[in-house]
């Protein structure tokens, strides 16, 4: 009988009608990403007049974000038609620049088919080191000196 605790998950509905299933921030309806969607429309409701600002564009779903702030500020008439036409066309600029940045480190960003094949099997064999229960004789004291950790090698590739 499985007693682990469900995790909350988001209570976003998607236009497509599914819910959005990624886990809910702790004491919170929504995950990360539609918590930060609706406190921002709640804070333009309270603040119909605060200006226009974009979130950093690091990522694709910044720049879908900023696009849909701009989507709504033009049906709310809080932005010109000259100008939301200026912005999208950066945020087009973003999006094709994207493969361009590194925000993120290189492995973050490729996927483990795309790394070299050395990356690739250092991390499989990580991966297998992190599944292996832990050497109970290795954890409970260390050689001394260098000469103790040879033999330790030693005889431990022997075994």
């Amino acid at each position: 009988m499985n007693h682990r605790k469900k995790i909350p998950q988001c209570e976003h509905i998607k236009a497509n009608g599914l819910r959005c299933g990624s886990p809910a921030l702790r004491q919170r309806r929504y995950c990360y990403f539609h918590f930060c969607a609706h406190d921002l429309r709640r804070r333009r409701r309270q603040h119909p007049n605060a200006p226009f600002v974009l979130p950093l564009l690091e990522d694709a779903n910044s720049i879908q974000m900023a696009i849909q702030q701009v989507a709504e500020a033009v049906l709310e008439e809080r932005i010109d038609n000259k100008r939301a036409g200026l912005v999208l066309f950066a945020l087009q600029t973003a999006a094709c620049n994207l493969k361009n940045t590194d925000f993120e480190p290189k492995q973050l960003r490729e996927a483990p088919e795309q790394m070299s094949p050395a990356i690739s099997e250092i991390v499989e064999i990580l991966l297998r080191e992190m599944d292996r229960p832990p050497d109970i004789d290795v954890l409970k004291k260390p050689p001394a000196t260098p000469a103790e950790a040879e033999i330790a090698r030693a005889t431990s590739s022997s075994a």
